[in-house]
């Protein structure tokens, strides 16, 4: 995969938006934007605090249907999602805002269910509500947005750099392996947590941050279709040995029963919200070491960075192949 190749999709919707939305006002004194469009989260230079400031959709009937998921589920995975972002930068969550659109049968039971889940999620990661605007539709809307800060410098995507590792956190393709399931009417064969309700890797981010990673994004569109975003931020290409991709056993056994091959499978998942990282190798190996042991989560090398701007999969015989997968896009 060519990855100087002009963007298709939501990616060159994002780009279009980008180019657009240059700040016309010059900020107040003593604030910057150090990044704008085109990472997890905006980054704002606020005096000597450096802020990060995410948001994130959930539309019914593109990103959940309520005869699948239960209200507090979705309560919980509409914050998580959000926290996965600040993850990313290595930062720590501040407090949220709530837009929610409701269609008038979600206003009583349903809408109680759904703020037990999000405070549930809110009193895990210590994150407090400030706000938001509620509204009536048709079909219900969540929109989130999460304010966090980092101290020093957060991880952005763009520093990855030739002979860094890649790692991965956690496991890949549950929860594509759960969408799937519910898709297929099947959904009794496949544990549908890892769907429903993400788990944001803010621990492991900030010590990937502090041990030294150089770049970093979480995996909300799966591996296919993240790495690639990130490899562009930096201007790099990776080789990713399929050999060593974690797949979730819920994504082995439902590939498994599908004929698919699990690493492929893993790959072009989505929603799995675990951090992509790269690292130089004395960094790397510091992290496999560390990060099970004081944040509690697996980590895994699955490739490195190389300087052309091509990404390759690697077979375990030693055949590489140029991706077709692409992983999830709102606009493809």
């Amino acid at each position: 995969m060519r990855l100087d190749a002009p963007l298709s999709g939501e990616s060159a919707l994002i780009e279009r938006i980008a180019a657009r939305a240059e700040v016309a006002m010059p900020l107040p004194k003593g604030f910057a934007v150090q990044q704008a469009i085109g990472d997890d989260t905006a980054v704002i230079q606020a005096n000597s605090h450096t802020l990060l400031w995410t948001s994130d959709m959930l539309v019914e009937g593109v990103h959940f249907r309520l005869g699948w998921i239960d209200p507090a589920s979705l309560g919980w995975k509409a914050l998580a999602v959000n926290l996965s972002d600040i993850a990313a930068m290595g930062g720590v969550p501040v407090g949220a805002l709530l837009s929610i659109a409701l269609t008038p049968e979600a206003t009583g039971a349903w809408l109680d269910a759904f703020l037990e889940g999000w405070r549930e999620c809110a009193q895990t990661y210590g994150v407090a509500l400030l706000g938001g605007d509620t509204n009536r539709a048709s079909q219900i809307t969540v929109d989130v947005s999460v304010l966090g800060m980092v101290e020093g410098a957060p991880v952005l995507r763009k520093g990855a750099r030739a002979g860094d590792w890649m790692l991965v956190t956690g496991a890949l393709g549950a929860s594509r392996a759960g969408l799937e399931a519910l898709l297929a009417g099947e959904s009794s064969r496949v544990d549908l947590t890892p769907h429903f309700r993400p788990v944001p890797r803010l621990q492991a981010g900030q010590l990937a941050r502090q041990l030294g990673a150089t770049a970093m994004m979480d995996l909300s569109d799966g591996l296919a279709a993240d790495l690639p975003k990130l490899l562009r931020a930096s201007g790099k290409g990776a080789v990713v040995h399929l050999a060593q991709l974690p797949v979730h056993p819920e994504a082995i056994r439902w590939a498994h029963y599908r004929g698919i091959e699990p690493a492929l499978f893993a790959y072009a998942g989505g929603e799995d919200y675990e951090l992509l990282i790269t690292a130089p190798p004395d960094v790397a190996q510091q992290l496999l070491r560390q990060l099970p042991q004081q944040a509690g989560v697996p980590i895994t090398a699955i490739g490195e960075v190389i300087d052309a701007p091509e990404l390759w999969l690697e077979y375990p015989d030693g055949r590489r192949e140029s991706p077709t997968l692409t992983g999830w896009d709102h606009f493809r």
